[in-house]
């Protein structure tokens, strides 16, 4: 009774048949399932080559097994069966020096997890229903051709090698007999996409032509390698391919592929003052209409901007005197009805200064739910509502509405708590031209700003309460990430950290910071992004 075994050798998983000895005389021990003994009779296994598949699956995966290798013609098809059912061997190789006949074809089109099989032979119709249907590829080690040089260069040793061929070299002056292995290479192949001249000559690139066109080839590039010898013959090669209707009809693309050495030692042979000026004319009209686009898009924007703000000033107006949210309460005394008590006169301003902050960010998270608080800096343009996503890129491309703004909007970083702040809230805002944003914040640079005692307040205000900060450090750095901190594992580092951005203000503020002070920390890109402008200021009332 024949019986069929699975030897796990490296990365190769064998199945061949079991050679009889002696030590299988028990008609019960006809399957023995181990590591070192996989073995199953074989009527058995043709029954049940699922469930054995089963079996081997736990190994195969354990021991990474991407290959494996039929040794008997018999076990072909019920191999390929099998190996159908275990995804991670790709690779097969068909060992019995027999052609693949239409059983053992079927079987393949009935597997889809082989990526590769190498087998003795197979016929040309059989090759290419399976080549039309299936993602594999088929090695054959039989039909090796080599009869001329042209087939020796390129390396195509057997039928599949000739079939799957996306590209070939010509690299020297044909003769009659490449000729025709070039003309029955053309009827077998059905992938080619480069014909690649390392030479040249016009006959030869006319019979390769003619080959091309007898042979129906459709959508093939001809690239040319760009030597002096081959480029003398560009003229004739441009008139010729001019004048070829086959060429235009079946998309023939003619490409010269110019040698770093020559493109260093001919520039300005390859190119001459009618290419250069048209050259010139796109950099120029580039760069004006991307100009123009990009202003077009600020513009744009910061109208979009500017209509926000005002709805926004609209929207605190409401809120002008709500100082706590509640009404002041009228005294229940005898007025004077000649002389009444003149009421408080409405300021002409609308200042951050005077709301309840409570129902202002209550409202704004009616237009913007990610609303988080209202920052202000005095003597600045600085004065908007402050918004948190779930990351730091969105509002560097999104306004406050959430539609697309180039200008961004002003957002504290993600790792923030605002309901209870971290040790360093950070919050970003582009530094714009327009004086939008944070573009204003450039004049925090300047001695008769900061040695201002009115502008060294900084007021961040959340639902939580109003809230006073002091600036005590202001500075321009290269770009880096060491400032942006947001929290510390204990009071010590905190407290260091604060003092090292301290030590790096332009002005010493005097202010004396503690180790279970809270800080806020206004960040922005200067110099074209090649720096940073920081802004550090102390919590001092709540």
């Amino acid at each position: 009774m024949k019986k069929i075994e699975f030897i796990i050798d490296s990365d190769t998983l064998k199945i061949g048949f079991k050679i009889e000895n002696n030590t299988f005389r028990n008609i019960d021990n006809t399957n023995i399932i181990s590591r070192e003994d996989l073995i199953f009779d074989l009527r058995y296994f043709k029954n049940n080559v699922k469930l054995v598949a089963g079996f081997l699956n736990v190994m195969v995966q354990n021991e990474d097994i991407k290959h494996a290798i039929i040794e008997q013609s018999e076990l072909i098809i019920p191999g390929l069966e099998l190996l159908s059912y275990i995804p991670s061997i790709v690779d097969l190789v068909i060992k019995p020096e027999v052609p693949i006949d239409f059983d053992m074809h079927m079987a393949i089109l009935r597997n889809d997890t082989l990526k590769r099989i190498n087998c003795y032979s197979i016929p040309s119709y059989l090759l290419e229903r399976i080549d039309t249907t299936k993602n594999v590829k088929i090695v054959t080690r039989a039909e090796v051709f080599f009869v001329s040089k042209f087939l020796k260069n390129n390396k195509l040793e057997s039928y599949s090698d000739v079939f799957y061929k996306r590209r070939i070299i010509v690299d020297y002056d044909f003769n009659e007999e490449d000729f025709k292995d070039l003309a029955q290479f053309l009827s077998i192949n059905t992938y080619l996409r480069v014909i690649y001249f390392e030479y040249i000559n016009m006959d030869l690139v006319k019979n390769v032509i003619r080959i091309l066109r007898e042979n129906d080839k459709r959508n093939v590039e001809i690239n040319i390698k760009g030597t002096p010898n081959n480029l003398t013959y560009f003229n004739e090669l441009e008139g010729y391919v001019k004048k070829s209707k086959y060429i235009k009809r079946n998309k023939i693309r003619f490409k010269i592929d110019y040698t770093r050495e020559y493109k260093m030692e001919n520039f300005f042979k390859l190119i001459n003052f009618t290419t250069l000026k048209y050259i010139m004319m796109v950099v120029i009209v580039s760069c004006v209409l991307g100009y123009g686009i990009k202003s077009y898009d600020i513009q744009m924007s910061s109208n979009e901007i500017d209509t926000i703000r005002d709805d926004l000033a609209n929207l605190l107006e409401e809120f002008e005197y709500l100082d706590d949210g509640m009404e002041e309460e009228v005294p229940d005394t005898p007025q004077d009805e000649t002389n009444p008590t003149p009421s408080k006169p409405k300021p002409n301003y609308v200042s951050p200064y005077h709301k309840n902050y409570s129902k202002v960010i209550s409202v704004l998270k009616n237009t913007n739910p990610e609303t988080v608080g209202w920052l202000t800096v005095n003597n600045t343009n600085v004065s908007y509502p402050v918004v948190q996503s779930s990351n730091n890129s969105y509002y560097l491309n999104h306004d406050f509405n959430r539609n697309s703004n180039s200008l961004g909007w002003i957002y504290m970083d993600y790792r923030n708590n605002p309901n209870d702040l971290n040790s360093n809230t950070v919050i970003y805002g582009h530094n714009l031209r327009n004086g939008t944003m944070f573009g204003s914040l450039n004049s925090v640079l300047k001695p008769n700003w900061y040695t201002n005692p009115d502008n060294q307040y900084i007021t961040f205000n959340t639902a939580n309460g109003e809230m006073e900060w002091r600036i005590f450090s202001i500075y321009t750095v290269a770009t880096t990430n060491d400032y942006l901190y947001t929290t510390f594992n204990n009071s010590v580092e905190f407290l260091d950290f604060a003092n090292r951005m301290k030590d790096r203000s332009i002005y010493n503020f005097g202010v004396d910071l503690k180790e279970d002070d809270k800080i806020i920390t206004l960040s922005t890109c200067q110099n074209s992004g090649k720096s940073r402008l920081a802004i550090h200021a102390v919590l001092i009332k709540k």
